[in-house]
């Protein structure tokens, strides 16, 4: 069973596309937007957009004079900003030599589209819904052999409660570039979905950090899709913690031999919050690697859900995909969710899987208590190492602190409230 779509927001989606050609690429992604995925597709079934369903939500028409205080976090970073979904050529950063930003055509637009219709994001909601509705797609080159030094800070902001926005953007590393790109989500609209296509060509790499932090009632459903080439490299770090529902999911496509793709995230969840980090990983070639690791705090009556798939297909020998799941309930009335899976056509691959879910160590608390350490920062430090031990794996040393940081702000929160409420209790 899939929800039905509401009339409101069906029909205003459809309405901002008739303005458009039969053959544009937004009448086409409009067509594919049939309904909002329902229990009874798996992928979905632990996130569930029942509520969604019920909201009366309208695409934003981007305010292009709106500004909005959000500022850098990360000195000397490059920014480039989009505010109610559109790219802000006058909040952002200048280009340096060798990195190019612009506004994709029509028929590259259109080549877009089919690109992401040929992955399995071809049903994402984002992807058809975003397409349909996105101010414009924008494309960030890195130039072949550069080597871009400073931090790319992209941050998303805007928005309007009863609004939907539509962030679009293709990244593209040329032969032999490398860059480090910052992504924070800090939007105020109900609905938020950012779509992502990004090619990595043969010996390129890209570190990336992805920060959702949106409103507290903020539906996030990021959809991303990740093409590596031959000798390439992807070291990808998420940290959910602000949004009523967001769910980051992402499809990456070991295309290229040597290639190296690292997924790892943190999600930080309390009251009624539901973090959902998705991802599938396509192994379709021989000598390549693939690691997940994810790990979750969870407090209040929150959700948790992993869900990460590691297809091997027949011909790619010699893979190694490794994956494993590790989440702390700090509240009896939280949930964890996790479903890794192996589908392996392949005889010579080393991949394994693996998911915990479990509370913070009695005896530790008591030896922490026992020396005069009070409970709730007895548990903050105990879930501080189980946190800083994954970043301390997933981010470049010059941005640990800044991380951190993102994490504590939210764990602190989750903590004092549980320690609270126990006491009173």
């Amino acid at each position: 069973m899939q929800h039905s779509l509401k009339d409101d927001y069906a029909n205003c989606v459809k309405n901002y596309t008739n303005q458009f050609k039969e053959n544009s690429f937004r009448k086409i992604a409009c067509n594919d937007f049939k309904s909002w995925p329902g229990p009874r597709e798996e992928t979905w079934r632990l996130s569930r957009l029942g509520t969604l369903s019920r909201k009366k939500i309208k695409p934003i028409t981007p305010n292009l004079q709106k500004t909005i205080n959000g500022k850098s976090k990360h000195i000397g970073s490059k920014i480039i900003k989009f505010v109610d979904g559109a790219y802000r050529g006058d909040l952002s950063s200048k280009m340096p030599l060798g990195v190019n930003l612009s506004s994709l055509n029509d028929s590259e637009s259109l080549e877009y589209l089919q690109k992401l219709k040929k992955s399995n994001l071809n049903h994402h909601p984002s992807t058809n819904v975003s397409l349909s509705c996105t101010p414009s797609i924008m494309k960030l080159t890195v130039k072949k052999n550069v080597k871009v030094k400073d931090f790319f800070e992209i941050i998303y902001e805007g928005g309007e409660e009863s609004q939907s926005v539509h962030p679009v953007l293709y990244v593209e590393l040329e032969e032999n570039s490398s860059l480090y790109l910052i992504e924070r989500f800090n939007h105020f609209s109900t609905l938020a979905m950012p779509l992502q296509l990004t090619e990595i060509r043969n010996k390129a790499s890209l570190n990336s950090i992805k920060i959702f932090n949106d409103n507290k009632e903020t539906y996030n459903l990021s959809a991303h899709c990740v093409h590596l080439s031959e000798k390439s490299n992807l070291n990808s770090f998420s940290l959910i913690k602000g949004g009523m529902f967001t769910r980051s999911e992402t499809h990456a496509y070991l295309n290229g031999c040597g290639s190296k793709l690292s997924l790892n995230g943190i999600y930080i969840s309390g009251n009624n919050q539901h973090h959902d980090l998705t991802t599938a990983i396509y192994h379709d070639v021989p000598d390549c690697t693939s690691k997940q690791i994810v790990r979750g705090v969870l407090g209040g009556k929150s959700t948790g859900v992993f869900q990460g798939k590691v297809r091997v297909a027949q011909d790619a020998q010699r893979t190694d995909g490794q994956q494993m799941s590790r989440a702390i309930l700090i509240s009896e009335n939280a949930n964890a969710n996790a479903k890794p899976e192996l589908e392996i056509y392949a005889d010579d691959v080393i991949c394994a899987h693996g998911a915990t879910v479990g509370e913070l160590d009695d005896d530790q608390l008591f030896y922490l208590n026992s020396r005069g350490v009070p409970m709730d920062k007895a548990r903050e430090i105990l879930v501080k190492a189980f946190l800083e031990d994954m970043i301390n794996q997933s981010v470049d040393n010059s941005l640990h602190d800044f991380v951190f940081k993102e994490a504590e702000l939210a764990l602190s929160s989750i903590i004092t409230k549980e320690t609270l409420q126990n006491e009173t209790l």
